[in-house]
């Protein structure tokens, strides 16, 4: 008996309509495109990392707090590089023409750099704040050098902060106002250090600003080729599988209004473009082609069978709409599981793909059959031609595996379990270096930090005694210097906080006696210390409140890897913890912490993502197909890719990042389309009388070359990803690419098998 499709007849009046109608339907599609089109020009950019997180999660909590109380904590940093070192008058001059631009930046509110780099200076008789230089400018002659180089590679603050411990490095480390964008204080200061290359120094601009700015302009390049590629790719996979014109303008036309109405979209809501959604065009690209391919398939193979083109386009549509649906609505089930990511991008981009996918779906039900009413039939292949290379081959490929079927199920549960036993081997990064690789301009400046300073990583802790002039206990100043110096033993490079300006302050006043770079016993002397060094022009800088009832460690490191990150942390909470409680409220703030809380946010969001996608995916099917049986067997090849991705991943060292991490909820949503397909027209077999195998060689040179088509324009089109500017795009485009063609191949293999093997059995017709 011949199974009733549920969207019959909901969908079919509206095929009907369309067909009758094709110039209003273009029209109005048409019109409606145009509106999204026009909010485009006002979709915004975010690169900044800190606007991809809950603002509700502490660690984020924490940073904003501690913001609003000692104000950014975002620096640039630009080091001028020398060969043979910056004590001579040519580089020094440099230094300062360097500076002084700086300082006349209005939107940088503060300038440090190896001439005003405030150095304590002390005798019998008097204590004095100032400038590493005298007046901040670069001495007129040689003893005056040489006494400045002396004063600045001395002093325990300056040696490896503004200059490096060799000498042969300066670094300025500057500060936006409050309330200013970091783009435009980015470009800036970016524009002043450009005047200065080519000078006889190397000069590196770094920091989280200037890494925002450079993501951006990398996002811009990337789209530049990403987009003109992917069509170009698209156009060739679609023309060399139907030879028709129209089979290579159609399924564009559809793609192209896609990507404008999830782009209007997206603006409308206001949603920005980020370092994840700027591929959005380039996915729907890829993925929205999938219909049509199969539309026209089906369509070509009614003309070629004699069908009048009108009766052709409705049998086309009549049983490619339960597929198409299904498709669709899985592979948006794939993209919406990224809703459970910790990441907003992610989350945007899994809602926003996912409407794109949705929207792709009613364009190829109602878009494609009303162009067709209007086009030209394509020309039947007749002989030999008709059935083609790819067609003979998958043909023979499937008689193959009816045979060996066994054999195929019993190497694919290898092949399967040899990648999945990788999964505990993989690692995850979350750091914005990882994702972006070595080699970027914007890692450039952060290598040269960790080569000549003292790295490019920044960690602050905030101690709060909640007291006015809690700071200045000396017992609690002792345990920061304790602090610091455990830091120091775990391999921090440098740290820094009150406690120094304490120490320091109480050798210069006995006369720069070492004996006395020590913590004062006396509160009210060590009042005394920091009354003076504000007095004499020293700036705290953050490192404590106007009231000393609360203040900032900083600590400066270059551990690169999330895991060591994640040890580091977790350590130095410990530590806080155990010595810090009876003072009141210790805690790490800023970009370390967040970065390992996102470290152990990606494991939970991936597991739920995946449980999330496979489990709407594996619903949809059944409910849709009626079936258990057959919606179990379409999971079946997507577990076995979902096995090997990961594989993949554990044995070739690639992380999760914020990239990878959409790989097995997109592979999801998109690899359950070709057992779909597959399955569908197994089941048309089944229904015209074919026996188990004769339907599964039919469904092979039907449905097989749509598979192999649609594989073939999503691996190339994501394949454009291998171009990007960043690391984890790469190794984004990489997987995905892989796990089509592995999804495509299973699909054509493990479905096919048990298939045959299950024929032998009563299951698969329960399962009708």
């Amino acid at each position: 008996m011949r199974r009733i499709n549920p969207l019959r007849l909901s969908l079919e009046p509206g095929f009907r309509l369309v067909v009758s109608h094709p110039i209003l339907t273009i029209i109005a599609v048409t019109l409606i495109t145009a509106v999204f089109a026009g909010f485009i020009p006002q979709l915004g950019v975010e690169v900044d990392f800190t606007n991809y997180l809950n603002q509700d999660d502490p660690a984020v909590a924490a940073a904003e707090r501690a913001k609003d109380r000692y104000g950014s904590q975002l620096m640039m940093m630009v080091v001028v590089d020398t060969d043979d070192g910056i004590f001579n008058p040519a580089t020094l001059e440099l230094i300062e023409g360097m500076g002084d631009k700086f300082d006349r930046l209005s939107i940088v509110s503060d300038v440090i750099g190896p001439l005003n780099f405030q150095i304590i200076r002390g005798s019998a008789d008097t204590i004095r704040v100032g400038p590493a230089a005298p007046g901040g400018k670069v001495p007129t002659s040689p003893e005056g050098i040489a006494a400045y180089r002396g004063i600045i590679m001395d002093d325990r603050r300056a040696r490896g902060f503004v200059v490096s411990a060799d000498g042969k490095a300066a670094a300025f480390y500057l500060r936006a106002n409050r309330g200013v964008d970091m783009i435009p204080f980015a470009e800036a200061v970016e524009t002043v250090a450009d005047e200065f290359k080519g000078d006889g120094a190397r000069i590196f601009v770094t920091g989280i600003p200037y890494i925002n700015l450079s993501l951006g302009r990398s996002m811009r390049r990337d789209l530049k080729i990403f987009l003109p590629l992917v069509i170009l790719l698209i156009v060739a996979v679609l023309y060399a599988g139907f030879r028709w014109r129209w089979g290579v303008v159609i399924p564009l036309a559809v793609v192209g209004m896609t990507v404008v109405v999830a782009l209007g979209l997206m603006s409308i809501f206001g949603v920005p473009i980020t370092v994840v959604s700027f591929i959005l065009p380039v996915i729907l690209m890829a993925i929205g082609i999938a219909d049509g391919i199969h539309v026209l398939n089906r369509y070509n193979e009614e003309i070629a069978a004699g069908t009048p083109k009108r009766e052709a386009i409705l049998a086309t549509m009549t049983a490619m709409q339960g597929p198409v649906v299904m498709t669709s609505l899985t592979t948006a089930a794939g993209f919406l599981s990224l809703l459970n990511s910790y990441f907003v991008p992610q989350r945007t981009f899994g809602l926003f793909t996912s409407v794109g996918i949705l929207v792709a779906m009613l364009l190829s039900l109602f878009l494609i059959p009303s162009i067709l009413s209007l086009v030209p039939v394509p020309k039947p292949a007749t002989g030999r031609k008709r059935r083609g290379g790819l067609t003979v081959i998958l043909t023979g490929m499937e008689k193959g595996i009816i045979r060996h079927g066994r054999i195929v199920l019993v190497v694919g549960i290898v092949v399967g379990v040899v990648f999945g036993a990788g999964f505990s081997r993989i690692r995850i990064e979350t750091t914005q270096r990882a994702y972006i690789g070595e080699g970027h301009p914007a890692v450039a400046g952060l290598d040269i930090l960790e080569e000549r300073f003292s790295g490019g990583e920044q960690a602050i802790i905030e101690i709060d005694t909640s007291r006015r002039d809690g700071l200045k206990d000396p017992a609690l100043l002792r345990e920061i210097i304790a602090l610091q110096d455990h830091l120091e033993e775990e391999g921090v490079a440098r740290t820094e906080s009150i406690a120094d300006i304490v120490r320091e302050m109480n050798q210069r006043f006995h006369a720069d006696d070492p004996a006395y770079y020590t913590i004062p016993d006396d509160p009210r002397f060590v009042a005394q210390l920091l009354l003076l060094f504000t007095f004499q022009g020293g700036d705290l800088d953050g490192l404590a409140l106007a009231d000393f009832s609360a203040g900032e460690v900083l600590v400066f490191h270059g551990i690169k890897q999330s895991s060591t990150q994640a040890s580091f942390v977790n350590d130095l909470t410990a530590y806080l913890n155990e010595h810090f409680s009876s003072y009141g409220r210790a805690e790490m703030v800023g970009a370390t912490r967040i970065q390992v809380r996102m470290l152990a946010s990606i494991a939970k969001s991936q597991i739920r993502s995946l449980l999330t996608s496979i489990g709407a995916a594996g619903l949809i099917v059944i409910l849709l197909m009626g079936s258990i049986i057959y919606g179990l067997i379409s999971l079946v090849p997507l577990l076995f890719t979902i096995a090997i991705n990961f594989g993949i991943m554990a044995y070739s060292g690639t992380p999760l990042d914020i990239a990878t991490l959409m790989v097995s909820s997109i592979t999801i949503g998109i690899g359950i389309d070709y057992g779909i397909h597959y399955i569908s027209r197994f089941r048309e077999g089944l229904d015209a009388g074919r026996s188990v195998d004769e339907a599964v060689v039919a469904s092979a040179g039907s449905a097989g070359r749509a598979i192999v088509y649609n594989a073939l324009s999503l691996a190339l089109g994501f394949s454009v990803l291998l171009l990007s500017a960043f690391h984890g795009m790469r190794s984004f485009g990489t997987l995905i690419s892989a796990t089509m063609l592995i999804s495509a191949i299973s699909a054509l293999t493990v479905i096919p098998a048990l298939l045959g093997v299950l024929g032998k059995t009563r299951i698969l017709k329960k399962g009708r």
